[in-house]
């Protein structure tokens, strides 16, 4: 299991909850596992948006979390508990820390995915390049733009390995991630 943090969002929170309220719902068995709460209020006021964003210490924790209380009831409202994916607003980066694909059998290429638009191919196997020697990359395009992701072929199956430990780094700025994608020749 990968390092870092996971995040739930929870849905449907009453307007009226409190970071403390969302932390006891958990209880004490899951406290040591939360490392932080946030619940969004309105700018306008103190009430909350309906939403909190709990942040645990493991990806594992978090799924078994999920599984314990999504449907459960906190201050008369049945809440509904996922993986978040608000990265921008609450820094998660749960994201990165999916399990990668299983890998392919000869497997030589990576799927990158969170790319800028601005990223060339050139810049790609530029951002590979201590992985191992890189045959070939391509962007992925939809429109005339990029699709935001895009894979990287090495001559070297060893090198996939080294690859899909770059998830989390940066290409201009925009964190990536890698994983293992079947060969282009497949």
């Amino acid at each position: 299991e990968k390092a870092g943090t996971s995040t739930i969002m929870i849905s449907g929170l009453n307007f009226d909850a409190t970071e403390e309220d969302v932390r006891n719902f958990f209880g004490d068995e899951c406290a040591v596992s939360i490392v932080d709460v946030s619940v969004p209020l309105y700018k306008d006021g103190p009430r909350n948006r309906g939403v909190a964003f709990v942040k645990v210490d493991t990806n594992k924790k978090m799924h078994e979390m999920i599984q314990q209380f999504d449907k459960k009831e906190l201050m008369d409202r049945y809440l509904d508990l996922r993986v978040s994916t608000a990265k921008r607003t609450t820094g998660d980066d749960s994201y990165f820390a999916k399990e990668l694909s299983e890998k392919p059998e000869m497997c030589r290429t990576v799927g990158v995915f969170n790319l800028c638009w601005k990223v060339t191919e050139e810049k790609l196997a530029k951002h590979f390049k201590d992985c191992g020697e890189v045959f070939a990359t391509r962007i992925v395009e939809k429109n005339g733009r990029s699709a935001g992701y895009g894979y990287v072929e090495f001559v070297s199956m060893n090198s996939v390995d080294n690859a899909v430990e770059l998830t989390g780094t940066k290409i201009n700025k925009r964190p990536i991630r890698v994983d293992y994608a079947p060969n282009w020749n497949e």
